[in-house]
């Protein structure tokens, strides 16, 4: 059981937790070195000896020297996947943390709260331990999506096709008489809106009827 007064605890990326475990699956290595992280993992061994090494041997899954443990062995296999959780939540872990978030669903927000405040640690920190601790929580070997991760939404684009040119978008005579009698200051700005299905001489027709109409307003 960890002691109260532990101030680090494993805050490996969970996407590494996952890749590592696969990498298990395949072949247990004979011995987990920078290199071999920076292989599997895809990052630069100086940051695999300084990020991933160190919290592999404290969550007991290599020795000091880089060997596999034999909880390394169980750790890659389903069955016995949650008590190999369960066996590093208590060994690393305070009695404090464990009773006040039991788990398996836990509250994370309530987890990070609790070590930024037990070991003042910054934001970054605290979000990564917190989410270290709940995966052993949950301790579901099938469950490799970050409940963070969100799927974009595709956008769908409308098209918005012009209707064809009716009857009632021109003005009568008598209503830009009736207009003109009533305001005789406004200025009329018409637009016309023509289907790209209209004939040429439908939109002849069209012109034509705009000209006879302003020409009476004149």
């Amino acid at each position: 059981m960890a002691e109260e007064s532990k101030k680090t605890y494993p805050s490996i990326p969970i996407k590494h937790w996952w890749a590592l475990r696969d990498k298990f699956k395949q072949s247990i290595p004979a011995s987990v070195t920078p290199g071999y992280i920076a292989t599997t993992l895809g990052m630069q061994e100086r940051s695999a000896k300084a990020n991933i090494i160190p919290y592999l041997v404290m969550l007991g899954l290599i020795d000091q020297d880089g060997k596999p443990t034999e909880r390394a062995v169980n750790w890659r296999d389903d069955e016995h996947y949650p008590e190999v959780c369960k066996q590093i939540r208590q060994e690393l872990y305070p009695r404090e943390l464990l009773d006040a978030i039991p788990g398996p669903s836990v509250d994370r927000d309530a987890v990070e709260r609790w070590f930024a405040n037990k070991l003042g640690v910054g934001e970054v920190a605290a979000k990564r331990m917190a989410r270290v601790y709940e995966l052993l929580s949950e301790a579901v070997p099938s469950k490799r999506v970050s409940k963070e991760r969100k799927v974009r939404q595709p956008t769908v684009s409308r098209v918005i096709k012009p209707r064809p040119v009716a009857a009632e978008d021109f003005v009568s005579q008598e209503q830009l008489a009736s207009a003109t009698q009533l305001a005789p200051s406004l200025n009329f700005n018409i637009q016309v809106h023509i289907s790209p299905d209209a004939s040429a001489d439908q939109i002849d027709q069209i012109f034509a009827s705009i000209a006879k109409h302003l020409q009476k307003l004149r």
